[in-house]
């Protein structure tokens, strides 16, 4: 950051807390570090220290695949000193990586009050979403950092933890009602690189200082661009009269045009588009819906309440470079997919597929396959969504199967999440390949599948389930997508054995959990050198070139094909986006076939 920059953004005040420094990344995904502080992943232990597993009579029996903590837990943190409660409601039908709204209510509210007020119950379990609520005696805008710090520290708790529910960084929302309702759009407008969307019914008025030096900041992550370039959704009832400020701000972020928009609550304002940007990650897709008291008055407190969870739960936010990306809510319904349901080693298992429109069975065509395969706690419905791999597989006419882990009671987490258990987890181990071999097999018989072009890629756990899947039957796949970790906890990294050649293209985040450093001993070095030796390529890192953030490393075999790449993403956390599903398939997965005798041609 320049001195003028810094000199801009200078904090006084009440508002000089790390919050609101020009220093912080406000995403839930970047290191919790002062800009330029030099990142090293957290240290990984290879022997787990492992939850006892939950008692059978404690399990969602209505579905292995379901969160099983339901109902109301009732929690207390210490924060500053101050011993602060909050409460969580998990409905059931709730997978994992599901949304959950986090609550500002009135002052003087309890926590349990609130969810058992109104129909808070009934709207959290018809829309599978997880109700985080805090509470106050009165919430405090004068100090509003220490309502920052309660807040944040809960945030973080139940996310990185998964203490009671497991609650997906994509879906994350703001509410706030009452007194309660600045401090929710004060936190959300802060926090906008984290939260899909807010709404605020009631005092909503933010503290026009703050707006101020919101307007001044850089935004989350790229120093390129401000804060108000980053649009959130905002859905804000000002029943105090103040809201002018916080009403134009919002219309700023979205560049809104005054179009005479409207609806049933008050007036719509919607996201203009940047001339000239290219989307693909981000979509320009918010929306501010500005009302008051008058423009409510006919509308009853049940409606309103339900009408504030459909307008947030339109959005997603996922994971990406610094400031992350605003995307719609898509519905399996609207991605298209197919499910299949079997069992497989005693265990119900199922997977989705994505069937491009252009398919047309017996019309004598081949069509490619790509298995994309999630990471730890996620599911198939989540890597539809973060990926977009269903959206390139219509552009570019191919199939993609998203497989979906088995939520095992070992003890990884406080509950079962679904995992890949693999000898990288640290849990006990569970024999994975059969499921994909199934799958293969399905997808072969069932269409017109082309068994020379079968790829497979995967994120993070699933990262380590493609690189098994390389070790244990690489015959069935032309070529091979690891993305957000390595092959393992050691530098000595087991050798892929067999002849078969595996070409490979690794993918990590600057700010991703796996080390990206190539040093003599890493375990990133020993997993590239055993796939050149398996590639019969000779190992070397010097040939490198930059593509705007992406960083890669190609080594190539005597026929100057790439079969062993290596790409560090700039600015990049622990995640997966859609450019780099469209970077895998238009420049590697699809120039390579499997023959029939087993070897890798390349069309370059």
């Amino acid at each position: 950051m320049t001195a003028a920059m810094q000199e801009e953004v200078k904090i006084m005040g009440k508002y000089e807390s790390f919050h609101f420094s020009p220093e912080n990344n406000r995403s839930i995904l970047m290191p919790r570090a002062p800009r330029g502080t030099e990142y090293h992943p957290p240290k990984r232990n290879r022997h787990r220290e492992l939850f006892p597993p939950i008692p059978e009579d404690k399990l969602n029996h209505s579905s292995p695949y379901y969160q099983c903590n339901l109902g109301i837990t009732e929690k207390t943190i210490v924060i500053n000193g101050q011993e602060r409660k909050y409460a969580i409601y998990a409905p059931d039908g709730m997978i994992s990586k599901g949304a959950g709204i986090f609550v500002f209510p009135e002052n003087g509210t309890n926590a349990e009050a609130f969810i058992h007020s109104e129909n808070w119950i009934a709207l959290a379990e018809k829309y599978h979403t997880a109700l985080v609520v805090f509470e106050s005696s009165q919430w405090d805008r004068e100090q509003i950092d220490k309502e920052f710090d309660y807040a944040w520290e809960i945030i973080t708790l139940e996310f990185v933890q998964r203490l009671t529910v497991d609650i997906c960084e994509s879906y994350m929302y703001v509410m706030g009602f009452g007194a309660g309702a600045e401090i929710a759009a004060a936190f959300a407008l802060t926090y906008s690189a984290t939260f899909a969307a807010f709404a605020a019914d009631g005092n909503c008025a933010v503290d026009p200082e703050l707006l101020e030096i919101l307007g001044k900041l850089p935004s989350d992550g790229d120093l390129t661009l401000k804060k108000t370039d980053v649009a959130i959704p905002g859905f804000l009832i000002d029943r105090s009269g103040k809201a002018k400020e916080t009403f134009e701000y919002m219309k700023m972020i979205l560049r809104a045009k005054e179009e005479g928009l409207a609806n049933a609550y008050g007036e719509v304002y919607l996201e203009q588009p940047e001339r000239g940007q290219y989307y693909v990650n981000a979509q320009p897709v918010a929306q501010a819906w500005l009302g008051n008291s008058e423009s409510v008055s006919e509308v009853s407190r049940e409606t309103l309440n339900e009408e504030m969870i459909k307008f947030v739960l339109r959005f997603s936010r996922w994971g990406s470079f610094g400031n992350n990306c605003l995307r719609p809510m898509r519905t399996q319904e609207e991605i298209g997919v197919v499910r299949v349901e079997q069992i497989v080693e005693g265990l119900p298992r199922y997977w989705d597929i994505y069937v491009p429109s252009g398919y047309r069975s017996g019309d004598g065509k081949k069509y490619p396959l790509v298995v994309a395969i999630h990471g730890m706690s996620c599911n198939a419905e989540y890597f539809e969504r973060t990926s977009d791999w269903y959206r390139l597989a219509e552009e570019r006419g191919f199939f993609v199967c998203f497989a979906s882990a088995y939520p095992y009671n070992d003890g990884l987490a406080k509950f079962p999440v679904p995992h890949w258990a693999l000898e990288s987890m640290g849990v006990p181990l569970h024999d994975e390949v059969p499921y994909f071999e199934k799958m293969l097999d399905y997808m072969e018989k069932t269409y017109s599948i082309d068994p020379s072009r079968i790829y497979v890629t995967g994120h993070s756990n699933g990262s380590h389930m493609t690189q098994e899947l390389a070790r244990r039957i690489p015959e069935r796949f032309a070529a091979f997508a690891p993305t957000g970790a390595m092959d393992g906890w050691d530098p000595q990294v087991r050798p892929l054995e067999g002849c078969a050649q595996r070409p490979v293209w690794f993918m990590l985040g600057e700010y991703d959990i796996a080390s990206v450093s190539l040093d003599p001993g890493t375990i990133a070095r020993a997993t590239l050198e055993n796939y050149c030796h398996s590639n019969g390529v000779e190992p070397g890192f010097e040939n490198w070139y930059d593509n705007g953030k992406y960083h890669t490393l190609v080594m190539y075999d005597q026929n100057h094909a790439p079969m062993v790449c290596f790409t560090v993403i700039r600015s990049c956390p622990h995640t997966y986006t859609a450019e780099m599903a469209q970077l895998t398939w238009d420049h590697f997965m699809c120039h390579f076939r499997r023959n029939e005798d087993g070897s890798i041609r390349y069309d370059g």
